[in-house]
């Protein structure tokens, strides 16, 4: 799989930031590694940030789902692989996989990206079809990056302020904020009893700094959470996620 014609392959190896107590990659580190082989390649491609920014546009995550067979541990040499994959005229899938130095499979994923302008509204990849690099029929995770119909309920919501550490490049919360704020409403104790095996995440609205949000969840099936992320401002959902434990 590593060396398929038309995937953009990279090797990273795992840093003692990038662990928890039990030296595993976290989920955060993971998704910053999977969007930062996704912003390389579209570089490589000619269409990244700076391509983009001359438009007052740039690539936007919407949907991401991820399956983890087993995370890597620390000072464990990957490689990530990652290739676009056909689109219709307003979102371009993309896939990962995440394996060992001997092809061993780690992660997969499948995301859904769109090109907004500053004023979130989204643009036709048509104008940039030349440079989009797909990648016919070949696929981590065959199924389209899940739809999440339904959010939880907003009871009892403990808001936190969207803070410093939380903003990308282009002054919204980073992608992994959002992955971070879920893994930080379950508990130590839970998180060492239990490994995540798979995550859907659905990007609603931006949020910013100064911003305060609040996550709910409610256990659907042993081991099965729905989370929805909330705005103070009107108790707007901005964000849904799915984690799946074992």
């Amino acid at each position: 799989m590593t060396n398929h014609e038309g995937t953009h392959v990279e090797k990273h190896q795992i840093a003692s930031y990038m662990v928890d107590g039990k030296r595993m990659l976290t989920p955060t580190l993971m998704f910053n590694l999977l969007q930062e082989v996704a912003v390389n390649h579209a570089n490589e491609l000619g269409v990244g940030w700076d391509y983009l920014h001359q438009f007052n546009q740039f690539w936007a995550l919407s949907r991401m789902d991820v399956e983890i067979l087993r995370m890597p541990e620390w000072l464990e040499p990957v490689n990530i692989i990652t290739w676009p994959k056909k689109n219709n005229y307003l979102v371009q899938p993309r896939d990962y996989q995440m394996e060992t130095m001997d092809g061993e499979l780690l992660v997969r994923s499948t995301s859904n990206w769109v090109i907004l302008d500053d004023e979130g509204k989204p643009h036709q990849l048509s104008a940039y079809e030349n440079n989009l690099g797909i990648v016919e029929e070949l696929h981590a995770i065959k199924t389209p990056s899940s739809r999440l119909r339904t959010g939880v309920p907003c009871e009892n919501p403990v808001f936190k302020p969207v803070v410093y550490s939380n903003i990308d490049m282009n002054c919204h919360a980073n992608n992994s904020a959002y992955v971070t704020w879920v893994m930080d409403s379950f508990d130590n104790e839970y998180h060492n009893a239990h490994k995540l095996a798979f995550l859907a995440i659905n990007y609603l609205q931006q949020t910013h700094a100064n911003d305060r949000y609040a996550v709910v969840k409610q256990e659907t099936a042993p081991g099965d959470f729905l989370c929805s992320i909330y705005s103070e401002k009107n108790l707007v959902e901005v964000c849904r996620v799915r984690t799946v434990w074992q």
